[in-house]
């Protein structure tokens, strides 16, 4: 029934506006917070990658009884890395390219497992320290002497 004395329902143009506005104002103070939370989860997806791109170029060394490399992208390990196939080497095993807005430190020019599994000397102590500039989260992954790589927060293994 409509008439002079019937109740509209609906929201009034400015109860909308504050609505919309409180919700900017929210957004705004969540951005920052969205945004180490997203280079936290790219550090830690890298720093998997690589801990399991050592794994298995370790598997393919004790399956394959040779020495196995992995080895960085375009000489950066930020631009990514591979694992060279001792078969094929035109065609490598694995492939990982880079991830944007990580650092990788390290003074690895590469890793080499020989077919005992272990690393050789002089990739033996071996750390890869996963990082960006917009924030202070850091992901280390290292080899112990035994050749088993390893993940650990922070910027020290």
């Amino acid at each position: 029934m409509t008439g002079a004395g019937a109740a509209q329902r609906g929201f009034t143009l400015i109860e909308l506006l504050m609505v919309v506005a409180i919700l900017a104002i929210m957004a705004a103070l969540a951005g920052p917070s969205m945004m180490q939370l997203i280079v936290g989860q790219r550090l830690k997806s890298a720093a998997s990658d690589l801990h399991l791109a050592l794994t298995k170029a370790r598997s393919e060394a004790i399956k394959r009884n040779t020495d196995v490399t992995l080895s960085p992208t375009g000489g950066s390990w930020a631009n990514g890395w591979s694992i060279a196939n001792p078969s094929d080497p035109a065609v490598p095993l694995q492939v990982r390219g880079a991830t944007s807005s990580i650092s990788v430190t390290t003074t690895a020019t590469s890793v080499v497992y020989k077919g005992s599994g272990r690393p050789t000397p002089a990739t033996s102590n071996v750390s890869f320290v996963f990082g960006s500039s917009s924030t202070e989260a850091r992901r280390c992954v290292a080899i112990e002497p035994s050749g088993r790589p390893y993940v650990k927060e922070g910027a020290t293994c």
